[in-house]
């Protein structure tokens, strides 16, 4: 029996070593190139596109598998494809039996254009390729697929909006399709590696990114996946912030569906850290947080940072379930250094001590018009037992009956300290002229500003601060979008929360009026007979509370 067995092998293999030495053969003295242009017809014909191969063709025995160089792919809307070289690896044996079987796939230099239309619909897509797109289906795999120095550009003449990935590089090992409900991408398994030099979107631009890539079954992990930089450009303002050396950890992410906004189709779970957020003077170092997207809705929980000095806590959440972005922040940060929160908005060094930011906004996306426009909440800044640098403001105010040369307006740029009226108080010059003349050092026992927010105006709902003799308040409106005073009021005040002496504030950030003077000429010397004025409020008997906040009247 075992002697039959042998002898039948020793036949098949005398039947099958002479077909694969006639294959060899035929390989070896085939001329495919005498073929190409049957090659791109069929290739045209199957995706109802025009291909075409402008350089040589070339067949390979160990491994088997055929090439093609400088090849091409138009369509109605111009040139979608094109690759420098194209190697395709097929099993030979299969082959020899009529039967395709690819095992691996390299594409040097690809560059791809995608057009996405009005009406949404792609540049690439025919009614040929909607026939068989389901050869990628089940049971399809690929030992290994590699490519290398890629690049692609992708428009969407509906919105304008552009994206270009530059030097991109792709290995992927193990692929394959499992059968199951849904497209490839949620039955799709395999392992690897992409690496993209950049990435422009608008004014957006990111470089440097790696990840290493686990699917299985559509459920795709990146960990690690680095960015080197993350840097957005405000072209009106001039101004650009960046994010530096970002690490994220994106685990079981899924996508439902291809069809619609893939931002809204998209989940999963991760972590993010990040180096250095920078922005002009600004630095905010050490940001972590926890990542979770669902629906359109991506919610960064907790999130923890180094800023102004100080740890900062809070949490981000980015909805763009319902198409326009809304972005609701909410912010602490405990302890925070004065002199570093004017350094991080290019001030002067003016106060020096310890305070706690609140912040707790949302800002909606509205069309054409200014973030800020879309933009409501509160924000607070509040501090006790601070150190004023360049003047003794108990003096100066003991002085301000008889000497007024200096405007109380300009006082109110202690309220503007901050995110909310750094350019309010360049507009005052602030620490400049008189200031600078004075010297010596000042105290502020407490400090309070606190602002709600409403379509893009901030409205002073407490400002105060005190020193060790006196009190000034502040009442108005700031609006952010127009960037103007609106009815901004400063009051020196007194026991019952009067105004002795009062002063508005009108005009631009840029050219503040305060009364009729400009604060140029205020600071250059004696401006208005305030003490007059203040006189009639006596006289009169009448008393109007001007501001009843949490600040205490000094003994």
């Amino acid at each position: 029996m075992r002697a039959l067995r042998r002898k039948g092998l020793m036949i098949a293999g005398g039947a099958v070593v002479p077909v694969v030495i006639i294959a060899i053969i035929a390989v070896l003295s085939f001329n495919i190139n005498t073929h190409k242009s049957r090659i791109e017809a069929a290739a045209s014909r199957e995706t109802g596109l025009t291909v075409r191969i402008e350089g040589r063709m070339r067949l390979s025995l160990v491994p088997f598998g055929v090439s093609a160089k400088n090849v091409h792919v138009t369509g109605k809307g111009g040139e979608i494809l094109s690759l420098e070289r194209l190697t395709l690896r097929a099993e030979l044996m299969p082959l020899l039996r009529g039967k395709l079987s690819v095992t691996g796939c390299e594409v040097v230099k690809p560059v791809v254009t995608v057009v996405k239309d009005a009406l949404g619909k792609y540049n690439f897509w025919t009614h040929e390729l909607e026939s068989i797109k389901g050869w990628l289906g089940p049971g399809f795999r690929l030992n290994d697929l590699k490519l290398s120095k890629g690049s692609l550009f992708y428009l969407d003449q509906k919105t304008g909006e552009k994206t270009e990935l530059k030097e991109v590089n792709l290995t992927i090992r193990s692929m394959a399709v499992v059968d199951g409900p849904g497209s490839v991408v949620k039955n799709i398994s395999f392992t690897g590696t992409m690496d993209c030099k950049e990435v422009l979107k608008k004014n957006v631009r990111m470089e440097n990114l790696k990840a290493s890539v686990k699917a299985i079954r559509g459920a795709y992990t990146f960990e690690p996946f680095t960015i080197g930089s993350i840097v957005y450009s405000d072209r009106k303002k001039g101004e650009t912030t960046e994010f530096k050396e970002i690490s994220l950890a994106v685990k079981d992410m899924t996508v439902v569906d291809m069809t619609e906004d893939i931002i809204r189709d998209i989940s999963f779970t991760g972590t993010m850290d990040c180096k250095e957020l920078a922005k002009k003077n600004l630095k905010v170092n050490r940001i972590r947080s926890s990542v979770k997207a669902e629906k359109g809705v991506f919610s960064f929980k907790p999130l923890i940072m180094d800023i102004f000095g100080a740890a900062g806590e809070g949490d981000i959440t980015a909805d763009k379930s319902k198409g326009k972005a809304e972005y609701r922040i909410n912010l602490k940060v405990s302890k925070l250094d004065f002199e570093k929160l004017e350094e991080s908005f290019d001030v002067k060094k003016l106060v020096g001590g310890k305070g706690d930011l609140v912040a707790s906004l949302t800002v909606k996306e509205t069309g054409d018009r200014p973030l800020l426009k879309g933009m409501e909440g509160t924000f607070s800044l509040r501090g006790d037992n601070l150190v004023t640098y360049t003047m003794d403001l108990d003096k100066v105010l003991a002085k301000y009956e008889t000497s007024q040369k200096f405007h109380l307006a300009d006082l109110a740029s202690y309220f503007f300290v901050g995110p909310l009226g750094t350019v309010a108080l360049k507009g005052y010059r602030y620490g400049d002229l008189y200031y600078e003349t004075q010297g010596g050092r000042g105290a502020i026992t407490q400090f309070i500003s606190h602002w709600k927010i409403k379509n893009g105006e901030a409205e002073a709902t407490d400002c105060a601060l005190a020193t060790r003799h006196f009190r000034v308040a502040l009442k108005g409106k700031l609006n952010l979008v127009s960037r103007r005073f609106n009815n901004v009021t400063v009051a020196l005040l007194d026991d019952k929360g009067c105004p002795t002496f009062k002063q508005t504030i009108t005009g631009s950030f840029d050219s503040p009026r305060a009364g009729t003077v400009s604060s140029v000429e205020s600071l250059a010397g004696p401006i208005l007979d305030l003490y007059r004025k203040a006189k009639r409020y006596a006289q009169s008997g009448k008393c109007e509370v001007f501001y009843s906040g949490a600040v205490r009247q000094p003994r």
